[in-house]
């Protein structure tokens, strides 16, 4: 005679985290080509994680940065000499973006899985008030213009509720005057050298933020845990 016996016990893992991100923004364009971490200035904002499985998660993030530069501290040179100017703007931001673990981690059945490397890809928004270059005008505009955000970070889970992470992201942009305060400037920023070649992919304008997250696992998925022997 043979005896079957089935246990069943609820597990869970994470479902939807919210929080917050804290770090610094830095301006990548015709005026700063290669210099990373450029000029830091103040970056913030909210996050959202929703989690597909152990592996993939989908994330929305919104928030603020400041972008900021001047010629010639960085080195470097422009047929006009060291003509001197500097600007300095604040950005909105908000993106979407598909995110991978490395490693598994949260598994639903292994509480061992509480730390991964992560990268992350999808698309954005950038807000800012762009300055008119026609002659005779001296005015701005709020524009939401497209970007394409790229990250790369880790993250930890610290207990049941708690998770905390660091990322280093660029925000690829297809335009060419973030760096544009005004009218009648000593140097034209969009197109420095005098080349008339604005549209090209590689003189459109990134920038980049580097940051820590903190966010609560507010809804957690139940999964079954059956057992038989």
């Amino acid at each position: 005679m043979g005896l079957f016996v089935t246990l069943s016990f609820g597990v869970a893992q994470d479902k939807l985290e919210l929080g917050g991100f804290l770090g610094a923004s830095y301006y990548l364009g015709d005026l700063n080509p290669h210099k990373q971490f450029y000029q830091p200035s103040l970056a913030f904002g909210g996050l959202a994680r929703y989690v597909i499985s152990d592996r993939y998660a989908i994330k929305g993030t919104v928030g603020m940065a400041r972008l900021k530069g001047s010629y010639p501290d960085n080195g470097v040179k422009f047929p006009q000499g060291e003509v001197p100017y500097s600007f300095n703007r604040s950005v909105g931001d908000a993106t979407l973006q598909m995110e991978f673990n490395f490693v598994s981690y949260d598994h639903a059945f292994l509480s061992s899985t509480n730390f991964t490397p992560y990268v992350a890809l999808g698309v954005g928004s950038t807000v800012y008030k762009r300055f008119s270059t026609e002659i005779g005008k001296n005015s701005e505009q709020t524009v939401f213009i497209l970007s394409l955000p790229f990250s790369i970070g880790v993250k930890y889970k610290i207990n049941k509720w708690i998770r905390v992470g660091a990322e280093w992201s660029f925000r690829k942009t297809f335009v060419d005057d973030l760096d544009v305060v005004g009218l009648n400037l000593p140097i034209n920023a969009e197109d420095p050298y005098g080349f008339n070649n604005e549209g090209n992919i590689h003189n459109n304008d990134l920038y980049s933020l580097a940051s820590v997250h903190v966010t609560f696992s507010l809804f957690r998925r139940k999964t079954d845990c059956n057992s038989g022997f």
